[in-house]
């Protein structure tokens, strides 16, 4: 059998490279079949330990180094900010308010009558300093207080003026109270508890977007692995190929096989050489992949780094139900969370347009003191007539015993003695007619609540197809798993069978490297199955949203 081999081997050699008589004589030289020695290619693993700057990532440290690096995990955390800056602004509104204003103004009037300055004079002049102060502070509840204290001089060239000039001050306190629209349902607090929920709205989107990172992490983790292990397959197969083709050479160079085998073994060489160097571009992809979920900026340093998966994917048995599954995603998904928030703050926003449609009833209370001094004028008389009663008016002087004789001081003293008190007590009433803005509010609350229904039945759908689908397909890869590893058992005893008839020259050349193919393909599907094994499990564990607690990382709760 071994001499027909030689024959076909011969024969075909002949066909390929037809011989001269002479050439056909001549031995075979050793160095036209002789091919120098292929060296089987080095592991990329030995080689990037040895040749790179390298980072060994497990899938939880991958993770970790995500939740602190990621960008869109930081853009995400933005929103947090802004929403606790929405808040503290709107808290603002019960911040006091404190005013001053000073100012002057003067006049000059023709006189249209003697009552405007006096007779004989066809100018009225004024002259007013003023200036004043207030605090206004907003409650909860609604109501609002103010304290006011205002103060001015006034001067005129007036002959009717007995205080010239004069000084005046006004120390008041108000306070307003509504007692139906606007009592305690106000605008304000409303705004804050729809910026409390917007908090928990941006919380929980934060949550789903940590989910969702981790998902990706995870299952470009894994395609890393698939990468490098990808490699080495095809690797061991091509030192395979070497060893083939190594031993094609020997025999050829023994004469019991045409220089034609040598060249078939070592173009396969070359084959499976472009599908290693190919391999390495995948490892490349991957690298970068996870490198831009875990690097902070474009200049990080991990960028300059090898990644190198240290763990392996395991395959796991499911300890729970598909119905205990779907109630868990129901239970804990983010999206179902906000759905619920958002239709909290449509009733909040209805409980105060409700409230807001009301008549308007507020409460005026208020107490204002005044005070009054400046330069008291009195009238000047003379005894014309000698009779001894002064009869003539000559004109007008000060009168320093008078209580209101002074400046601001006597003013202040009065004020603050409360010496001329004022009250005022009223009750203001506004009832809207028509109020179509606000049955508006309400028909467009009442709209958007019937929508977030219809999402929420939509997404829960939506949540049960995808719990559905991971649950249901780990099953599938599993037994996917199961028959890639049979194929891969029973390709590696078909390639040794092939290599013993090879040995023994009942096998070609062609089927040994047909089979050392077909041992790598298996190989690979299997590697493939369990990555999308692993792969599966991290869907599901995204799907009911337990991805974050299985894996060890704790939220941090936010203030308020």
């Amino acid at each position: 059998m071994r001499i027909a081999n030689r024959l076909v081997g011969l024969s075909l050699l002949c066909f390929i490279w037809p011989l001269t008589a002479e050439e056909a004589e001549k031995p075979v030289q050793q160095d036209t079949v002789e091919i120098n020695k292929i060296v089987p290619p080095e592991s990329w693993t030995e080689r990037i330990r040895r040749e790179k700057s390298l980072l060994e990532l497990t899938p939880k440290g991958a993770m970790r180094l995500a939740l602190t690096n990621n960008l869109d995990i930081a853009i995400e955390d933005y929103n947090e900010d802004l929403n606790r800056q929405d808040i503290v602004r709107t808290k603002g509104f019960y911040d006091p308010r404190l005013s001053f204003t000073v100012g002057w103004n003067s006049s000059e009037n023709p006189s249209r009558s003697i009552l405007d300055a006096g007779q004989g004079r066809s100018v009225t002049n004024t002259d007013n300093f003023f200036f004043s102060s207030s605090v206004n502070q907003n409650f909860p509840g609604g109501s609002d207080l103010t304290l006011s204290f205002d103060n001015n001089r006034f001067s005129s060239n007036s002959a009717f003026q007995f205080i010239n000039p004069s000084f005046g001050s006004n120390f008041e306190i108000l306070f307003r109270q509504p007692l139906w629209r606007g009592f305690r349902k106000t605008q304000t607090k409303t705004q804050l508890s729809l910026y409390n929920l917007d908090r928990d709205i941006s919380d929980s989107v934060f949550k789903q977007r940590v989910s969702e990172i981790l998902q990706q992490v995870q299952n470009q983790y894994w395609e890393l692995v698939f990468a490098i292990e990808n490699h080495e397959a095809i690797r061991q197969s091509m030192k395979l190929a070497i060893i083939h083709h190594e031993n094609n050479r020997k025999r050829v160079e023994i004469g019991v096989m045409a220089p034609i085998e040598v060249t078939a073994s070592r173009a396969e060489v070359a084959t499976r050489e472009q599908d290693m160097i190919q391999s390495e571009v995948q490892i490349i992809t991957s690298q970068n992949a996870l490198k831009h979920l875990l690097a902070p900026a474009p200049k990080a340093s991990i960028w300059n780094l090898t990644l190198l998966p240290t763990k392996r994917p395991e395959v796991r048995d499911l300890t729970l139900s598909l119905d205990q599954a779907i109630e868990t995603a129901l239970g804990r998904r983010p999206e179902l969370e906000q759905n619920r928030l958002e239709r909290e703050k449509i009733e909040l926003n209805r409980q105060y347009y409700v409230k807001e449609g009301k008549p308007a009833v507020n409460l005026l209370a208020g107490v204002t003191s005044v005070g009054q001094a400046g330069q008291v004028l009195q009238d000047v008389f003379v005894d014309t007539d000698g009779d001894g009663v002064p009869d003539t008016r000559t004109g007008t002087s000060p009168n320093t015993g008078s209580p209101f004789f002074g400046d601001f001081g006597n003013t202040w003293g009065q004020v603050f003695g409360f010496d001329f008190i004022n009250y005022q007590l009223a009750l203001n009433v506004e009832i809207p007619i028509g109020n179509r803005a606000n049955e508006g509010e309400r028909a467009l609350l009442r709209i958007r609540e019937q929508r977030f229904l219809s999402q929420l039945k939509n997404e829960q759908q939506l949540i049960m197809v995808e719990v559905r689908n991971a649950y249901e397909s780990i099953a599938t890869q599993t037994k996917r798993l199961e028959a890639a590893r049979i194929a891969r058992e029973l390709s590696h005893e078909q390639l040794d069978g092939e290599n013993k008839r090879f040995q023994a020259g009942l096998s070609t050349n062609f089927e040994v490297l047909r089979y050392q193919r077909d041992l790598t393909n298996a190989q690979v599907r299997e590697l493939r199955a369990l990555i999308d094994y692993q792969q599966t499990v991290t869907n599901l564990e995204k799907a009911m949203h337990t991805i974050i607690d299985s894996n060890d990382i704790v939220m941090a709760h936010r203030d308020n």
